[in-house]
Parts: structure tokens; sequence; C-alpha cells
């Protein structure tokens, strides 16, 4: 049997400001691509036609094919990594840093699960569980999470809190609070990073 005991949801989420859309990217390339394609015609053709370098029409369908390709690298990346849910690695120092402040947070006991991945090209989503005391004011904790991790680049954030009287549930018979919140200190410590996201 499973149960939630006391806890609730806080979502954050942040406009999607910064960065060009990837669709507009493509087309971006799509057009500049054919621009290139018209200019090196235009310039082997004058090569050719002024001092008959024959090899100019390759060398220069060759030159522009390398310039597509080396300005549709970054695309592929990004799209890779919003698949593949992976976390860009110039996040990952300071979600480490804002995961290391939210511990500190006066009623916060501990937290698990957090998960961070790239949403889209201006998104960063997160989910996180967060183990507060009984007397705590939820909506306090949450606003503080959210704001420490927004300022970590986290602008679509998902928050699960849970209180003393969940673990206390979870923990069933034999094992008191005390010996949860110990194995979960324990969990925190193994943190590591696998595939782009940050796991504990």
């Amino acid at each position: 049997m499973h149960g939630h005991g006391d806890h609730g949801h806080g979502h954050s989420h942040g406009s999607a400001g910064g960065g060009m859309n990837a669709n507009m990217r493509g087309v971006f390339l799509h057009v500049l691509a054919d621009t290139l394609g018209s200019i090196g015609v235009i310039v082997s053709t004058i090569l050719i036609e002024q001092f008959g370098w024959f090899i100019a029409d390759p060398l220069c369908s060759l030159f522009i094919a390398i310039l597509i390709f080396l300005s549709v690298v970054p695309l592929i990346k990004d799209a890779c990594q919003v698949l593949l849910l992976r976390l860009p690695p110039e996040y990952e120092k300071e979600l480490h840093l804002a995961l290391e402040k939210i511990q500190k947070i006066e009623g916060l006991i501990s937290y698990r699960d957090p998960h961070f991945w790239r949403h889209s090209a201006s998104i960063v989503a997160g989910t996180i569980h967060i183990q507060v005391t009984a007397d705590v004011l939820e909506q306090r904790i949450v606003q503080q999470v959210t704001g420490i991790l927004k300022d970590a680049g986290v602008n679509n954030l998902t928050i699960q809190v849970e209180k003393e009287a969940y673990f206390q549930h979870m923990s069933g018979l034999s094992t008191g609070f005390h010996d949860v919140l110990a194995m979960t200190k324990q969990m925190e410590s193994m943190k590591y990073y696998k595939d782009g996201t940050y796991i504990m």
C-alpha cells in the first residue's frame, strides 16, 4: 500500500526568453545554404570564364558544404540534448551550488530525486522532492527553493513537498523516521552525474 501522507506540489514556469527557436534556426540555415549555393555558382563561373580554373566549381561546392556543416553542428547538438533529456554542461556547477543552498534552508530537512534537463532551446526543466518539518509553512519553502533554482537557470520547475508524516508512513512499522532520514542523507552523499542529468 502506498500513501502520500502530508505533501504538496509547487510549480514555477519562467518565460521562454533568450535563444533562437530551433525551428527558426533550421529555417535560417536552409536559407543560408541556398544563398551560399548561389554565391558559389557565381564565384566559380567567374573563375572559370576569366581564368579557366575548372577546379573552382568543386572547390567552391566543398567549401560551402563545410561552412553549412559547421553552422549546423550547434543545432544538432541542441536538438540531441532536448531529445535525450540532457542537462547542458554549463548548468551543472550552478545547480550543484543551488542544491547546497537548498539544503541550508531553515525548516527543510533534506531533498531527494533532483532531475534537471533541457526541455527546449530556452527552457531548462526540473523536478525535486523536498522533505520539511511538520510545523513549517510549505509555501515559504517552495518559494525559496524556486528562487534558488531559478537563479541557477531552471525556469520550469515542479516541487513535491513531503512532511515528516509522509516519511513515517513510508518507513513502515520497523523503521523510524530518523532511520529514514539517515538513509536519505546517505543517498544524498552519493549523488552523481549520469547522461547529463543530475541524479542522486
